[in-house]
């Protein structure tokens, strides 16, 4: 979403990106109850909100044929290979900036404009990201527009793709700005102790995004209208007393414009809490397998688990600031930097911010595992549909592609969700 990728580097570190996202991305905006989510058609005839009319191609009236298993399995080893290497790419671009003299052309040039540091922060900023963005187009293309269309998740055409990813950089623009300065300003106003400051503002900055980004930016990317009156609102309704969980609204938005996936969720924190309903989910399951999986959405809501991922982020935050401006320092020598607050530079933060997030992901990962375990139990629990829990399991599996069971390895350093598999055999034995 940021115009540089080594200062989006600096934003995921302490999960500020994710909660920027268009909802369908973000981990707390996303259907938790896989990795990826399904597209199926409603089976009972039940009042709920349909899918606006200009988006009925997209529901359509048989189901998709289920994927073969080889299928399956090749779809997520070519979009995780595809990641690898963008991520190998982004490590050896970042790398190649600062061993070589394009980083310090970059600012020379820049210098040659603005007599500002501050602006020649930005213009520096800028030509780096758009150097990067147009060399990782391919890989962007074929991961998310070419595979989604391939193997039928995608309801986009290539314009209205490319025009989300340019209206994610436009909206992110100001946000890269203020970072920006402010990183930058710490690095020359408080020395060898800047990554304190930072990362104080990037919490306070994560706070105001999970307050804001329901009411002000999700709508820039879907439109929400309130869900109608109707069994399944007041189902919700009743299930939110039950978790004694009080919200704004509830809210449908046309995620079909996008994706065949479905998606439910709780949004924002405090006074800023809503319930998002894809347009997808609405039309095409049962009121039954909503009701469960929105009870798994209570659960995380009931167990703070929102509150305890941003208590860990913060922690990853401060520590890997703190190692990035020891590594930082040790390292401007190795490439001929004299000053940690010389521009050209500044690629190195996000080189080793890049390295610390690698690490340590699995590590989160695993943690966000146990809690969706935990809003599993959860869920079974508070509706008292094991078998809808269970249905809805098996029917987002099928139709869109999850691999039900990834190599362990695969599972323990890329999954933020257990497996298909594992979810499934737990749930079966409560």
């Amino acid at each position: 979403l940021l115009t540089s990728h080594f200062f989006c580097n600096l934003l995921f570190t302490c999960n500020i990106a994710t909660l920027f996202k268009p909802p369908h991305n973000s981990p707390y905006v996303q259907q938790v109850l896989m990795e990826r989510d399904g597209f199926v058609l409603r089976i009972t005839d039940q009042t709920a909100v349909e899918a606006p009319p200009h988006h009925e191609p997209a529901l359509q009236e048989v189901p998709r044929p289920e994927p073969a298993g080889k299928d399956v399995k090749r779809y997520h080893r070519l979009k995780l290979l595809t990641g690898l290497i963008h991520t190998a790419f982004v490590f050896g671009f970042t790398l190649a900036l600062v061993a070589t003299d394009l980083s310090r052309t970059i600012e020379f040039s820049a210098r040659g404009w603005f007599a500002n540091d501050y602006a020649v922060l930005l213009a520096f900023a800028a030509v780096v990201g758009i150097l990067e963005s147009i060399l990782s187009f391919p890989l962007r293309y074929y991961s998310g527009y070419f595979l989604e269309h391939k193997y039928g998740l995608s309801n986009q055409s290539f314009g209205a793709w490319l025009w989300e990813k340019i209206k994610g950089m436009l909206v992110g623009f100001p946000l890269m700005v203020l970072l920006l300065v402010t990183l930058y300003f710490c690095l020359n106003s408080f020395g060898a102790l800047w990554w304190l400051p930072v990362g104080g503002i990037m919490f306070v900055f994560s706070i105001l995004l999970a307050r804001l980004a329901p009411v002000v930016i999700f709508p820039l990317f879907y439109k929400f209208k309130s869900l109608d009156e109707s069994p399944l609102r007041a189902r919700l309704l009743v299930l939110c007393n039950k978790a004694g969980i009080a919200v704004k609204g509830l809210f449908v938005f046309n995620l079909s414009k996008t994706t065949k996936k479905a998606n439910a969720a709780f949004t924002g924190i405090g006074r800023a809490k809503r319930i998002i309903l894809g347009d997808t989910l609405v039309a095409n399951f049962t009121d039954d397998e909503i009701e469960t999986i929105f009870a798994h959405e209570l659960g995380h809501q009931t167990m703070n688990h929102l509150w305890k991922m941003m208590a860990i982020g913060t922690l990853t935050t401060f520590l890997g600031l703190f190692c990035t401006a020891l590594l930082h320092d040790a390292s401007l020598a190795w490439f001929g930097f004299d000053a940690r607050s010389t521009i050209a530079a500044l690629p190195l933060l996000g080189l080793w911010l890049g390295l610390y997030s690698f690490v340590t992901a699995p590590v989160t990962n695993m943690i966000s595992r146990a809690h969706e375990r935990q809003a599993d139990v959860y869920a079974v629990k508070l509706s008292g549909n094991k078998g809808a829990f269970l249905n809805a399991l098996n029917k987002l599996g099928r139709m869109n592609m999850a691999d039900n069971a990834p190599h362990p390895v695969v599972e323990f350093l890329f999954y933020s969700h257990p497996s298909l598999e594992k979810r499934i055999r737990a749930v079966g034995v409560l």
